[in-house]
């Protein structure tokens, strides 16, 4: 009985390890599935690391040229500040650019007038330049060199903060002598923001 017995043994012996073989075998691909899984997330979650990175690296390299052309145009900024004239100075400058021509080109001013309000809206066909901001109606004692009326007018037309002449009367004297012209008043628009 013994003998039958150990058989029997032997027997449910290598039953149970024929199945914890299976059981092994299961358990192994079962974790070979899963750790490919974690593998395969971990290779994606690397592969938009790297992307990202790059991508980073891109948008550094964006952004240094973009900081390069805002140094460069950095200039340009400051000369479009320089546009136009804040609604607080711009009498005062005005005056003092307008005098400091006058006396460059060797001719007198008699009279300036402000005006009380912003220049009407600008007309068909008229630059926007040309009636944006306020008015000032300037008086030359006359008569005057043509000449240097021209040269004042000039210096006017490209000062900054922007200026435009709007208006001017000229004639000529009754005794006519040379370039000498008799002027009126002169209206000037002066650009504000």
């Amino acid at each position: 009985m013994k003998k039958g017995n150990s058989k029997m043994n032997a027997v449910t012996v290598r039953n149970f390890l024929a199945f914890m073989m299976v059981i092994i075998v299961l358990g192994a691909t079962v974790g070979f599935y899963f750790g490919l899984q974690l593998i395969k997330t971990y290779a994606l979650d690397v592969s938009h690391t790297v992307s990202d990175a790059s991508a980073s690296g891109r948008n550094i390299k964006q952004l240094s040229v973009l900081k390069t052309q805002l140094a460069e145009r950095e200039t340009l900024v400051t000369k479009a500040n320089q546009l136009f004239a804040t609604q607080d100075t711009y009498q005062l400058q005005s005056l003092k650019d307008i005098q400091k021509y006058a006396s460059e080109v060797g001719i007198s001013i008699t009279n300036t007038e402000f005006d009380t309000g912003t220049t009407p809206p600008p007309t068909a066909g008229a630059t926007p330049t040309a009636t944006a901001g306020h008015s000032i109606v300037v008086t030359l004692q006359s008569p005057v060199s043509y000449a240097k009326f021209i040269q004042f007018l000039d210096a006017i037309e490209g000062n900054l903060p922007k200026m435009q002449i709007t208006g001017v009367s000229v004639s000529r004297p009754n005794s006519a002598s040379g370039d000498q012209i008799i002027t009126d008043k002169i209206t000037i628009a002066v650009a504000t923001r």
